[in-house]
C-alpha cells in the first residue's frame, strides 16, 4: 500500500492509470465525479450505492454495494474475480464509451431539460405553500417552518424595495433563434466619396 497523500489534478491520470480496480467508499454522494475519472481511465469501479451514484455510469462499468464493509468487500470480489477470469471490459472499451456520456454538449443539454421543467412548473400562492408545509409536516413543525417561510418572504420584499427590479442587469440571450451568439455581427462599409477640388 503506498499513500500518495493530496495530487495535483494533472497527476490523477497517471495515478488511476496504474490500477484495474477502483473502490470507493462514499456515504453520501449526489455525484461522484471521481468515478467517473476512474473509469474514463478503464478501471472497473466499486462503489457504495448512495446518493446519485446509481445514475451515473451504466450497470456494466459499476459495481454497486451497500455501504458495509461486508457488502464493499463482496464487490471486491467480484471485481477481482472478473479481473482473474478476463470478463472485464478492456480498458480501451471502457474508455470511448465513457467518453461519449459525459460532453460538455450532453450535460448543458440535459442541464436544460431540468431547467425548462422547473420554469414549466406553476408557483404556488404563499396561502398554498404555508398550508402545505403545516399539512406535510405536522402542526408544530409547520408552523415554525412557515414562521421561518414568512420571514423570508418578509426580507425578500425589503430587499426588493431597497434594489428593485428595474436596477438589476438582465442577462444575455446567448441561445436561441434571436441570440447573442447566434447572430453575425454586420459589418458597415463606409461610402466612398471622392473629392472634387476645382
Amino acid at each position: 500500500v503506498r499513500l500518495l497523500g493530496a495530487l495535483e489534478h494533472h497527476q490523477v491520470r497517471n495515478v488511476l492509470v496504474k490500477g484495474e480496480i477502483f473502490l470507493n467508499t462514499s456515504l453520501t454522494e449526489a455525484f461522484c465525479m471521481a468515478i467517473v475519472e476512474a473509469a474514463s481511465c478503464g478501471l472497473q469501479v466499486v462503489t457504495t450505492r448512495v446518493g446519485g451514484i446509481p445514475e451515473v455510469l451504466p450497470d456494466n462499468f459499476i459495481i454497486l454495494r451497500e455501504p458495509s464493509v461486508k457488502s464493499l468487500c463482496s464487490g471486491l470480489e467480484k471485481a477481482i474475480d472478473k479481473l482473474r477470469t478476463g470478463t472485464l471490459p478492456s480498458t480501451e472499451t471502457i474508455h470511448n464509451a465513457i467518453k461519449t456520456f459525459y460532453t460538455w454538449r450532453n450535460v448543458a443539454e440535459r442541464t436544460e431539460k431540468v431547467y425548462d421543467r422547473v420554469a414549466a412548473e406553476t408557483v404556488l400562492p404563499m396561502n398554498e405553500r404555508l398550508e402545505r408545509l403545516v399539512n406535510h409536516c405536522g402542526v408544530v413543525t409547520g408552523t415554525i417552518f412557515a414562521l421561518f417561510v414568512v420571514v423570508s418572504f418578509l426580507f425578500l420584499v425589503f430587499l426588493r424595495w431597497t434594489t428593485p427590479d428595474y436596477l438589476i442587469d438582465i442577462a444575455v440571450d446567448a441561445t436561441g433563434p434571436k441570440a447573442a451568439w447566434s447572430q453575425k455581427p454586420v459589418l458597415k462599409r463606409k461610402a466612398k466619396t471622392s473629392a472634387v477640388t476645382l
